[in-house]
């Protein structure tokens, strides 16, 4: 079993080909073993974004803080804390803040599948 804190894991910095005014933490990650899936942990001050992707897995987020939007094929869709989002492979996406405080969600992957958080 391994047990840690969100206030244990650095915030990163997302790599700004990816997102504006974000922060990641990698909860639980391959480093530590994880057989099959990741955490990460997105953070983005008023303003933050991510650039519209695609990725060729399947990722699940939920939103635990303020008030944002994804955007996808179908438009436009407003989150707030409690809201879980599936998106599919190859699915078009993006992610924005619109509120004036941080708006943060826990996201899902497959193992090893994406680093684009990190710089």
């Amino acid at each position: 079993m391994y047990v840690t804190s969100i206030d244990d894991v650095k915030a990163e910095e997302v790599n700004p080909d990816h997102a504006e005014k974000a922060t990641v933490r990698w909860l639980l990650s391959q480093e530590i073993g994880v057989p099959n899936f990741e955490m990460r942990y997105f953070e983005f001050k008023a303003g933050g974004y991510t650039k519209e992707d695609r990725h060729p897995f399947e990722h699940e987020v939920f939103v635990v803080r303020g008030e944002g939007a994804v955007v996808g094929e179908n438009g436009e869709r407003k989150l707030k804390p409690g809201d879980a989002i599936y998106i599919a492979p190859h699915e078009v996406h993006h992610f924005k803040n619109q509120g004036t405080e941080p708006f943060g969600f826990i996201c899902l992957i497959p193992r090893g599948l994406s680093r684009a958080g990190k710089k």
